[in-house]
């Protein structure tokens, strides 16, 4: 199929690159300027671009690994050298596993801007479905510009497609403006999504939950105590709407249950599948075992935490392996991109760092605590309850990329990971540096 400029100048740098992992080409590609006519086509470009998520660089795979590796919850156990780089810190720019994360998520953005780009001339016979189709072009767009943010820092802003030569040179925007954007988009995509939606798909609810995490992401980055405050209305708004976790942690993994506490996930079926369960999987269980929980971790989890034999699982010769994904064969795992476990959090996270009051923050921290059988938390003070929240979210969501993120988001990364302050960001690649003359390299670079 017919691809922009942009995306064949970072695809064609990373294939001819020795040795790198060829992660960037995602699913499903749809040619904006074939299929963009009614709004049948807007549909199948909107699915498109969803499919795109599914990239090696994103929910596929690096999503899920790449923020836990940066971090303490993964150790490289396998062959794939650019895993080895991002645990070790000395990530180099053409690193083939940042080249994917960045090629495929501007890959949706710009799948994304091509949409919103064409919906003002296309008719519908109704405003629900063009407000739908904005609305999850908006979230997507902004789903991919949060990922960004949390390893780059500041970012090429893109809101128009890339069509040509012409429109590839763009300076970085800070990352507070970068969440700025985000915020503007995501308050617009709330009031355009529908309540409800398809399987795999973002809805209202989804959009709003988003808006949470940036809000808070917000919040650290400028200090404004407003974003904070926003963060837990959104978060309250959240939790007072849904019907509460999950009964189970397992069940959340269960691939035969869908639970309520989803607020979004990554659908994949037997021809559009992942390859976590490979990757995390022991050799003798027929994984590449690429991956494997650090000893920090596991030293983290009480014995009878209920999470820690759902997450943790051990081989035969007692090597520790990740247990979240288990469809080694069909790849077929579901992949959370946001739940309700964490919009409790970022209630107590907000709450925490504004000086709120205290019983509230341990109620939102014992919501997850009680879940995973654990007393409740034993935090009694601002400081305390702000490392007892970095550690339930250590917890709750090993695996699921969070780790990264939450370190950095909070300034604690140069302290737990004893890294610089220049090392808390991931060098922009070097597909961008070499095609994009306005973008600068990260300091330390």
């Amino acid at each position: 199929m017919k691809k922009t400029i942009y995306s064949l100048l970072l695809f064609a740098f990373v294939a001819t690159s020795c040795n790198k992992v060829l992660d960037v080409n995602p699913t499903a590609y749809i040619s904006s300027d074939i299929a963009l006519n009614d709004s049948i086509g807007v549909e199948r470009a909107v699915v498109g671009t969803y499919s795109g998520l599914q990239a090696i660089g994103l929910y596929s795979r690096n999503a899920a690994i790449v923020g836990d590796i940066a971090a303490d919850n993964l150790v490289w156990t396998g062959t794939t050298q650019e895993y080895g780089q991002i645990m070790n810190k000395k990530i180099v720019a053409d690193n083939g596993v940042s080249e994917g994360m960045w090629a495929a998520s501007y890959n949706v953005i710009n799948q994304a801007n091509n949409i919103l780009a064409k919906l003002p001339s296309i008719p519908y016979k109704s405003a629900n479905g063009k407000n739908k189709s904005e609305g999850e072009a908006l979230f997507l767009r902004s789903l991919m510009y949060h990922y960004l943010a949390s390893f780059y820092g500041n970012l090429p802003m893109r809101l128009t497609p890339t069509l040509d030569l012409s429109t590839i040179d763009f300076e970085g925007s800070p990352k507070t403006e970068v969440f700025a954007r985000i915020i503007t988009d995501l308050e617009a995509a709330e009031s355009l999504l529908p309540a409800t939606n398809f399987y795999g798909r973002a809805n209202r609810t989804s959009a709003s939950a988003l808006l949470a995490r940036a809000y808070l992401s917000q919040y650290h980055a400028t200090g404004n105590t407003a974003y904070a405050e926003s963060a837990i209305q959104k978060a309250t708004e959240i939790i007072n709407a849904s019907s509460g976790l999950a009964p189970t942690f397992a069940e959340l993994f269960d691939q035969s249950a869908n639970s309520a506490e989803s607020l979004m996930e990554i659908a994949y079926d037997i021809q559009n599948f992942n390859r976590l369960a490979q990757y995390y999987y022991s050799r003798d269980l027929n994984g590449r075992y690429e991956v494997a929980p650090s000893q920090s971790l596991i030293s983290a989890y009480d014995a009878n935490d209920k999470r820690l034999p759902v997450t943790i699982r051990y081989d035969e010769k007692n090597n520790p392996y990740g247990g979240k994904y288990n469809d080694v064969a069909g790849g077929v795992d579901r992949v959370y991109v946001l739940r309700l476990a964490e919009i409790y959090l970022i209630r107590a996270e907000a709450l925490a760092y504004t000086n709120g009051n205290i019983a509230n923050i341990q109620a939102d921290i014992n919501k997850i605590r009680n879940r995973a059988g654990l007393v409740n938390t034993t935090a009694n003070n601002h400081a305390d309850l702000k490392l007892a929240i970095e550690k339930e979210r250590r917890l709750e969501f090993a695996f699921e990329g969070h780790r990264w993120y939450d370190l950095v988001r909070t300034g604690r990364a140069t302290t737990v990971l004893e890294i610089d302050e220049n090392h808390t960001l991931f060098p922009i690649p070097l597909s961008e540096i070499q095609t994009n003359k306005k973008m600068k390299q990260n300091p330390g670079y």
